[in-house]
């Protein structure tokens, strides 16, 4: 179980009601960016600096018929909260003065785009069209961080199409260099700050995407790039609006049609004609490894009733058989002995590694049922070595994907906006050598089959109550399902080895020679059975109100999560021998033994809520006051599994006030 984390400052629910209540006395204003939506913000002033009040501000969308409008304040500002991130074109009209359009205006999730305006004297119909170039500094906050647009998701070189590969591209975020020989998604953990990699908070279309149990990247949910609208991590100094956890926080949307149809179709392949031989196989004299990964989709968007209703598809297959990577498919200078062969006779052993033993002397029975022991491809499940002693092979690992992406939005009217957002992916897979912590066996035979499933449903309704009162409600639903199955051709049972669960759990379990001069390991490691399943269910709203130089965020999220698995730890046992000889003779250095429960059913219950005012003093100085307040409940289980407290003592609820 990862560290529940909890905000520091933990004031009353009374202090939190009595700070929104002194806000809305002083009539400060609320807004603006929310997990999903940006704001666009500005200054409308004459030619000689005078505010324009009055000035009428409109912005829309340039793919679909979206339009948000906006009339300046006695002192020239105005503010467009809650905007959607895309493409769109701001103009601004006043009586007496030339009409200003800026074109391709950027909004990005999270942040404030500002957007001054000098209006010349003139005519109404006569238009100044000015191209909005990108805002390079954010003016109206502190907080760090960095969006990654569609485009770039779409063609940064990603070693195996997943977005998570570049989250360390972002000011404060430090990860591995990915490996391009990796099995799979292989999802990238980050570290931000140096904090741990398990205290970043994923969020996609607004609800959690997190698994309670682990909170890491590589059991998420990974929309194709081709599917992303973009995504942003945030490092440091972000506003009340974002908790959770005490690292990053990692926003991600992805696209909605438009008034206009568009797709694609696509494939990125690499296969053995293209790939070089790892150096250290073709120094073995191993041959080229296999390395075929086929990833292939298509997207389609556009209007199912134009204006009104749009749809966004994309469905993303992969294909892989792997047999490069170095973790789960390369067995590379594994010491088995120097003179074993294919000859595995009594009399051939007895001669080659027990020269001098006594007469009478035997190979003992189980020890002989190993090495005489082979796999379904033909193989000796202890493979015989190069003349030196050691192993090195290849054995492909294979993976499969298949994902679907479906984003429908609905324009009611011009004050309601209903969104519905899903994904699916189903992502089995079979690792030659399964490893967990550097455990588990370094030669083929006890694979592990393992099955990976996501489930993401977004609910999110935009109200509109007028120009300076938006509201935005996200309900959502997440899934996370990771179960790996041990591969076993062969049971401890029928090869003399006998234990008190075998029936229960059959196998063999994990054998160790010379460990310490990086000997064979085969058999089942301890901890790869597992079952578990990581629901989570998300109600989250925020209110935006704006007024003058203030701007203010008040709302709060619900999340319910749940943690149910299954482990089996040591249930088949583990032997480690010295050295070959002592393997021969059957005499065990360490032996292992043991069952657990693992079996757990936790739940637990998370409440927070947050007030957010971005008072700009001047149009030099804004002042970003916030406070957040969570209460993130320990989990407790359902049968009473946990020994930390008695659960029918337990009963979650709220603080009193």
């Amino acid at each position: 179980m990862s560290t529940r984390f909890r905000a520091a400052l933990r004031p009353t629910f009374a202090t939190i009601l009595l700070a929104i209540c002194l806000s809305s006395f002083v009539a400060l204003t609320a807004l603006a960016q929310s997990q999903t939506t940006g704001r666009v913000a500005g200054t409308v002033r004459d030619e000689k600096g005078a505010v324009i009040s009055g000035a009428e501000v409109t912005l829309a969308s340039k793919t679909a018929s979206d339009a948000r409008s906006a009339t300046t304040d006695g002192e020239g500002n105005y503010t467009l909260p809650l905007i959607p991130a895309g493409v769109y074109q701001v103009t601004i009209r006043a009586n007496g003065f030339k009409k200003v359009a800026f074109d391709n205006v950027r909004v990005v999730i999270t942040e404030t785009l500002t957007i001054n305006a000098d209006l010349a004297v003139g005519g109404a119909e006569e238009t100044v069209t000015i191209t909005a170039a990108g805002q390079i500094v954010q003016t109206d906050g502190a907080q760090l961080g960095r969006v990654v647009d569609s485009r770039s998701v779409d063609e940064l070189p990603l070693a195996t199409r997943n977005f998570t590969q570049i989250l360390g591209l972002s000011p404060g975020a430090a990860t591995y260099l990915p490996d391009n020989t990796a099995v799979g998604r292989n999802s990238q953990n980050i570290s931000v700050n140096g904090g741990r990699v398990t205290n970043n908070n994923f969020q996609i279309n607004g609800v959690d995407a997190n698994s309670m149990g682990t909170n890491s990247a590589p059991s998420l949910s990974v929309p194709a790039p081709e599917s992303i609208q973009e995504f942003k991590v945030q490092t440091s100094l972000y506003d009340a609006t974002f908790g959770r956890s005490g690292g990053g926080n990692i926003q991600a949307v992805t696209k909605s049609g438009g008034n206009s149809f568009h797709g694609a179709a696509y494939e990125y392949f690499r296969n053995k004609s293209l790939n070089a031989n790892d150096p250290f196989l073709k120094a073995a004299g191993v041959k080229q490894p296999e390395l075929s990964r086929n990833v292939f989709g298509f997207t389609l968007g556009g209007p199912g009733f134009k204006d009104k209703l749009f749809f966004f598809l994309s469905y993303q297959g992969q294909r892989e058989r792997n047999g490069a990577s170095k973790i789960n498919s390369i067995s590379s200078n594994v010491l088995v002995a120097p003179g074993l062969t294919d000859d595995r006779s009594e009399a051939k052993l007895l001669s080659t590694f027990l020269p001098t033993a006594p007469a009478g002397t035997r190979i003992n029975s189980t020890a002989l049922a190993l090495l005489n022991t082979k796999l379904d491809s033909g193989q000796y499940l202890i493979p015989t070595p190069q003349a030196n002693g050691l192993y090195s092979g290849s054995t492909p690992s294979i993976f499969q994907e298949d994902q679907l992406n479906a984003n429908f939005d609905w324009n009611v009217n011009d004050r309601n906006k209903l969104s519905f957002k899903l994904f699916f992916s189903n992502a089995p897979q079979t690792l030659v050598l399964p490893s967990f912590l550097g455990g588990g066996p370094n030669v083929p035979g006890f694979g592990n089959f393992q099955k990976n499933n996501n489930r993401l449903a977004v609910v999110q309704y935009n109200r509109i109550f007028s120009p300076n009162v938006v509201n935005d409600l996200r309900v959502g639903y997440n899934f996370i399902r990771v179960d790996a199955f041990p591969q076993e051709p062969v049971n401890d049972s029928n090869i003399g080895i006998r234990r008190s669960n075998a029936g229960l759990f059959p196998g063999l379990g994990l054998i160790r020679i010379a460990p310490a001069a990086g000997g064979i390991v085969f058999g089942t490691s301890a901890t790869i059975d597992v079952r578990a399943k990581a629901p989570s269910t998300t109600i989250a709203d925020t209110l935006s109100i704006s007024k003058g130089k203030h701007s203010l965020r008040v709302g709060g999220e619900f999340r319910y999560n749940e943690n149910n698995y299954v482990l089996n730890f040591f249930t088949r046992g583990q032997l480690d021998f010295l050295s070959f000889s002592s393997f021969l003779q059957g005499q065990a250095l360490v032996s292992i033994f043991g069952s657990g429960d693992g079996n757990r059913s936790l739940r637990a219950h998370d409440y927070n809520f947050f007030f957010q005012d971005d008072w700009k003093v001047t149009n030099k100085l804004t002042l970003n006051l916030g406070v957040r307040y969570e209460l993130d409940l320990p989990p407790y289980d359902t049968r009473g599994r946990l020994a930390t407290f008695d659960p029918a003592l337990y009963k979650p609820r709220l603080l009193a006030v």
